[in-house]
């Protein structure tokens, strides 16, 4: 008798156990991300205080570590416009099926890593596909396609988190067509943005630009401390250049094997260490770069796990 006793406790022991481990697996926010494909990515960069790389994409957040790619096992919002910063993320979008979240989501931000979302501005209101912000300060940049009570279209920016908006002049800017645009990760003040006839560079909030022409169309740029990392394409074939912001001379970057027909969309240099780049492409491959010798990896091929 006594060591059926001791057989059923250590039956319920085990159940516990095992029912205390389930509980702890369903508490946690990022799992490994195994079998999946990612069909759409809406931006990418370096989050948290290792510097970890990060895509958004229509499922949620998924970060690589360890050589591994991780998911969010909720808050799987789709994400657009979305930009790290020191403290968190900026982004927009659409809250993920059954979330009680309003869409739009409008401007949202989060400091850990979109447990929590803080409803800034516009909340079921406003979808900013094109939004950027400086890693350090937090100015946020936006460019609005459908005019609102608060704000028309074009491009604006924020100095406290959505609470005020001014309009950027954009005397200079006289692209035909805008593709996108990226800012400063600690000079709020400068923001590029690139389209048919080349880069336009503004360090005064948008108010006067000049252009940076180049010769191929460029299709996504981003910010070193002192100068500007750019993707071109001439000829059909891509080619990765890096201009100083104080005498406009170029040099050309190693770059992966691309051409037109999968030409990359996001580029995002690391803050912490500014050897460190990650490229994003049409076909959904995601390649990051590390060290001087600029050797780029594949850790995305085609949405799916390397």
């Amino acid at each position: 008798m006594k060591r059926f006793k001791w057989s059923l406790f250590s039956l319920i022991s085990l159940l516990l156990l095992l029912a205390a481990c389930s509980n702890d697996e369903s508490k946690q926010y990022f799992v490994k991300a195994e079998n999946e494909k990612i069909e759409h990515i809406h931006g990418a960069g370096y989050w948290g205080e290792e510097g970890t790389p990060v895509i958004a994409t229509h499922g949620g957040p998924f970060e690589y570590r360890g050589e591994v790619w991780y998911k969010t096992t909720r808050n799987n919002h789709d994400y657009m416009g979305f930009q790290t910063t020191k403290d968190g993320f900026y982004s927009s979008g659409h809250p993920e099926k059954g979330s009680d979240l309003k869409n739009p989501l409008g401007l949202v931000k989060s400091t850990d890593k979109g447990e929590n979302l803080d409803k800034l501005a516009f909340y079921g209101e406003v979808d900013f596909h094109y939004l950027g912000a400086s890693y350090e300060t937090g100015t946020v940049y936006v460019y609005n396609e459908v005019q609102n009570p608060k704000i028309g279209t074009g491009f604006f920016y924020s100095k406290n988190k959505g609470k005020d908006w001014t309009q950027l002049e954009l005397n200079g800017m006289l692209a035909s067509s805008i593709r996108g645009f990226d800012v400063h990760p600690s000079k709020d003040n400068i923001i590029a943005i690139y389209g048919e006839e080349g880069m336009f560079l503004s360090e005064n909030y948008g108010k006067d630009f000049s252009l940076i022409p180049t010769k191929g169309v460029v299709t996504s740029l981003t910010f070193k401390n002192d100068s500007i990392i750019h993707s071109m394409v001439e000829d059909n074939k891509v080619s990765l250049h890096e201009t100083n912001l104080s005498n406009n001379q170029g040099t050309i970057l190693a770059a992966p094997s691309l051409n037109n027909e999968n030409i990359p969309i996001y580029l995002e240099v690391n803050p912490l260490t500014e050897d460190e780049m990650m490229m994003v492409t049409t076909k959904n491959d995601v390649y990051v770069s590390e060290g001087q010798e600029a050797k780029w990896n594949k850790i995305l091929s085609n949405g799916e796990m390397e």
